[in-house]
């Protein structure tokens, strides 16, 4: 499959700024929430296209070693860093239940543990969607491995519409909150970009028709999402479905090129190769500087226009530091490590 990498990037940058701008600017905008999904949509095409690579091939086993060797490589290092730095500095960054948590975090059981012991350490909450993916990567190998090819998209299909199903129960029960941290309230936007992964394979293309109804239904779905508060079950059970077509369709058509020219500008695809970076570092650098107002009273670091930009910039600058010193490098070592075992 042809995957037009720089447009890809771009959405992920336009992605992490979504997330930024909830985090920084307007805690109470849902934007970094369609951010995280299209996170995850491109997850589960990209890591499906490794995997699907994968199993054209004869040694299974070689190739799925070298899927979790790379993928431990790529998301480890900086990911153990920024939990070093934290247990280190939690009484400076005043962050309780720090240490506590620490093991619930080194396991990749964030989500979990937000879902049971609630919103702190609050530096490290975003680490929930770190925690999905990880999970994801020990299952879907061997998913991808043993299901028969014309069963695919049918499981797809089945695992949005229990993913919906769980989010109704959920709801139901008054449990969105710790719901909506556990991997099930995510399966959705994985299944959705595996799906799209396994379409392209095969050399399907989405009808006209399809990729024009995505249009009104995202711009609809976008503006009553981000502007209206119209309660748990619109804007989680039945916007976060309907969202899943223009997400996709944005995946399908980036994928291939075919969307705006604008995503594969190299500041913008330069900023969605560094994303996971600044994503993982961006909520412990607010709380360095949380620490530091305090410390020299220099006034209140309060969401707005001016922590989106100081904050924004600081967490990428950061991860452009750890690009050039830490990931980039592992990475190489990594490819090298594991091409003796990668199918030619």
């Amino acid at each position: 499959m042809s995957i037009r990498e720089p447009q890809l990037d771009g959405l992920r940058a336009i992605a992490l700024l979504a997330v930024f701008y909830s985090h920084f600017w307007d805690g109470s905008s849902t934007l970094g929430d369609i951010g995280v999904r299209f996170f995850f949509v491109l997850s589960g095409f990209l890591i499906t296209n490794i995997l699907l690579d994968a199993k054209g091939h004869d040694n299974h086993a070689a190739s799925i070693t070298v899927f979790f060797a790379r993928r431990a490589a790529r998301i480890w290092p900086p990911y153990f860093l920024t939990l070093g730095f934290c247990s280190l500095a939690a009484g400076a960054l005043r962050l309780p239940m720090m240490h506590e948590s620490l093991p619930w975090h080194a396991l990749f059981l964030s989500n979990i543990w937000y879902a049971t012991h609630g919103s702190e350490p609050w530096a490290l909450r975003h680490l929930w969607t770190l925690a999905v993916e990880e999970q994801f990567y020990l299952i879907w190998p061997f998913v991808i491995l043993a299901m028969p090819s014309r069963h695919f998209l049918k499981l797809c299909g089945a695992l949005v519409f229990c993913t919906i199903l769980y989010r109704v129960c959920a709801f139901a029960l008054g449990k969105v909150d710790e719901a909506n941290a556990l991997p099930f309230d995510s399966i959705d936007a994985l299944a959705a970009g595996a799906a799209l992964s396994f379409l392209s394979e095969e050399g399907w293309s989405a009808p006209r028709w399809l990729l024009w109804l995505s249009v009104p239904v995202g711009l609809i779905g976008s503006v009553m999402q981000i502007a209206f508060d119209l309660g748990n079950f619109v804007q989680w059970v039945v916007l976060q479905a309907a969202l899943l077509l223009p997400l996709a369709a944005i995946v399908a058509l980036a994928s291939k090129g075919q969307f705006l020219k604008i995503l594969a500008n190299r500041s913008l695809s330069g900023l969605g190769r560094i994303s996971y970076g600044a994503y993982l570092y961006h909520l412990p650098i607010w709380a360095v500087l949380f620490a530091l107002s305090a410390r020299f009273g220099n006034g209140n670091v309060s969401s707005g226009p001016s922590t989106m930009l100081v904050a924004g910039s600081l967490s990428v600058l950061t991860a452009l530091v750890s690009w050039f010193m830490l990931e980039r490098p592992v990475m190489a070592w990594s490819k090298r490590l594991t091409s003796r075992l990668a199918p030619a």
